[in-house]
């Protein structure tokens, strides 16, 4: 039996809950679901999963290998969620967390009950995550969990809008992110980092960036009501994209966005999104409004 304990504190709210979500908490089956999804994006199958997370079924069902506890939470600062304004570049990543749970008669001018100071972690919050290993594993599996978990660490996120930069955090115990993105590759990811600019000074300006990036040069090519790799809504379906700002020794912030194989994570394959250095250069700005 191992234990480890990491540090983790938010750079980006993060809009986790349980039942009530207008009370925002860090959950450890949260933590758990994304170590699932590394796992699986780094190429573990279905008998992977079942070792180490565990499978209900029967009389053949699978304890789980880990055990996660979240412990010693700090609340940082109190956030107040911004005004939405959809002309904002930044309301592509806040749109669907200050729409969730409202009601679908509700006017465009309504938000959900996440959208107030309790409905997030305010960014600075810190708490640590405590993973047991109950039993030992094969040593293929087990090196594959172990980059699930430093990847995780370093460029996971938690909670709605995940795959969008909300709920980033900071590991004190991570690996440092740039050794990793070697791995990551190898393991069929495709991993872009912003440059020309390549630094922020807060992470709202790190956020209003990648954006920019996502709202008028991705969406404007992937439509959401067509099938893709960077979601949509018809039919309902995830993001192999992911972005997530990562903090530099400086202090400062960049960013950076993360392709997955997509049959590992959306179940078949489609065309790539990210290309190498597409992210260099100002940010795309939306054409000037005709008069």
């Amino acid at each position: 039996m191992t234990r480890q304990t990491y540090t983790l504190e938010l750079i980006t709210p993060c809009f986790c809950a349980g039942a009530n979500p207008a009370e925002a908490e860090i959950r450890a089956p949260s933590i758990r679901g994304q170590l699932r999804w590394w796992l699986r994006a780094l190429g573990g199958n279905a008998a992977d999963e079942t070792a180490v997370f565990g499978a209900v079924a029967g009389e053949a069902g699978v304890g789980s290998a880990l055990r996660i506890v979240i412990a010693d939470y700090r609340r940082g600062p109190v956030w107040n969620p911004p005004i939405i304004d959809q002309n904002s570049d930044e309301n592509y990543t806040w749109h669907f967390a200050s729409a969730s749970g409202k009601p679908a008669n509700a006017g465009p001018k309504i938000t959900g009950p996440r959208w107030q100071p309790k409905g997030a972690i305010p960014p600075k919050s810190s708490f640590n995550v405590v993973i047991t290993q109950i039993r030992p594993l094969s040593h293929q599996l087990q090196e594959r969990l172990d980059l699930a978990l430093a990847a995780f660490l370093c460029f996971g996120t938690i909670g709605l809008r995940a795959t969008r930069g909300l709920g980033a955090f900071y590991c004190k115990q991570s690996k440092p992110w740039r050794d990793l993105i070697r791995p990551l590759t190898e393991a069929g990811f495709q991993v872009c980092l912003r440059a020309q600019p390549d630094s922020f000074n807060t992470w709202e300006s790190a956020l209003r960036d990648w954006s920019a990036w996502l709202r008028h040069k991705l969406r404007k090519e992937h439509k959401a009501e067509r099938y893709s790799a960077l979601g949509g809504i018809q039919p309902r379906q995830a993001s192999a994209v992911r972005f997530r700002p990562l903090l530099l020794e400086t202090g400062q912030l960049t960013w950076v966005a993360l392709e997955a194989p997509h049959n590992r994570v959306l179940g078949r394959s489609t065309s790539k999104i990210l290309i190498p250095k597409l992210f260099e250069g100002p940010a795309p700005t939306a054409p000037p409004r005709r008069r």
